[in-house]
């Protein structure tokens, strides 16, 4: 059984319908409120780029909320002065100062080289959890829920 996605009523068939420039699942009696999507037999494909795992994982992370302090403690952990590691990582002290501060968020690649330099992590991956409700409704909200259906 599949459900309309405009009225939310349970039916052995839907069309893909579209209804006011959205396209949509539908039951028979919401179908006659738009016009049907004909669907092609040739499904053309484009071929997408892989990215490496390295790139998949550094889009998912996020900076760390307390990026300059934890820049500045490995530095003066490792007892450098500002002048120093802007020399060895070849980037500007003002950079450098700057990200320190957190007036600036560090590009990838030099939060790359500080992570490797001081064997600290600036990107992390933001972890998701599951918010259950239970609500004792298991319906999911259909799009004739919230939207007004116009008459002609």
């Amino acid at each position: 059984m599949a459900t309309c996605q405009l009225c939310g009523e349970e039916t052995d068939s839907t069309t893909k319908t579209k209804i006011e420039g959205a396209v949509l699942q539908v039951c028979d009696s919401c179908a006659d409120m738009g016009e049907e999507v004909k669907t092609s037999s040739k499904k053309s494909k484009q071929k997408k780029k892989k990215k490496s795992k390295r790139q998949r994982k550094r889009n998912e992370e996020v900076l760390i909320n307390d990026y300059g302090q934890e820049v500045k403690k490995a530095r003066e952990s490792k007892q450098l002065s500002i002048s120093e590691l802007a020399d060895d990582l070849n980037e500007k002290e003002s950079l450098l100062k700057k990200i320190e501060q957190q007036e600036l968020k560090p590009e990838k690649s030099l939060a790359q080289k500080l992570e490797k330099k001081f064997n600290i992590e600036l990107y992390t991956v933001p972890e998701a959890w599951d918010q259950e409700t239970d609500s004792g409704d298991n319906r999911s909200a259909t799009l004739g829920d919230v939207a007004e259906v116009k008459e002609d």
